[in-house]
């Protein structure tokens, strides 16, 4: 009987600690899946460097003067860190050009593939969602590759 209890207890604490792992999900349902990017210029409002997505939001002036705020999401910080993002990559005021991949709602909101920073020191690049991939350097001290 203790054995059963046992068996029973441990299947109970194993399919509890799955559960997050079932309730993450992939950016491939919402994002326009056909390749397509657009390229933004705007002033950050806030960096969160954060698990399990860091995001950045930033405003984007229209041509008719309408501000809008964008959203960018990229993987977490030990995912993207070697891409050269830091904590402090960004700041409130910062003024940034970032292309990513829209979501196909047409909603202000994307996957950052790449940030050129107004001194022109690109984070991110090639390779995959948040800028996995590419050199760049950020305010963190990364070396940029040549």
């Amino acid at each position: 009987m203790r054995n059963k209890s046992a068996i029973l207890v441990a299947t109970a604490v194993g399919l509890l600690i799955s559960v997050p792992l079932f309730a993450h999900h992939g950016a491939a349902s919402i994002l326009s899946g056909d390749g397509n990017t657009v390229t933004l210029k705007g002033t950050v409002k806030s960096w969160l460097w954060s698990n399990p997505h860091c995001l950045l939001t930033f405003d984007v002036k229209g041509a008719d003067g309408k501000v809008v705020e964008w959203i960018a999401e990229t993987q977490a910080p030990s995912s993207i860190y070697p891409s050269g993002y830091r904590k402090d990559s960004f700041k409130p005021r910062d003024e940034v050009t970032v292309t990513l991949e829209p979501v196909k709602t047409g909603r202000p909101y994307g996957r950052i593939s790449r940030v050129v920073l107004a001194d022109g020191t690109q984070i991110g690049g090639r390779g995959g969602a948040g800028g996995g991939g590419g050199a760049g350097r950020g305010r963190g001290g990364a070396e940029e590759a040549q």
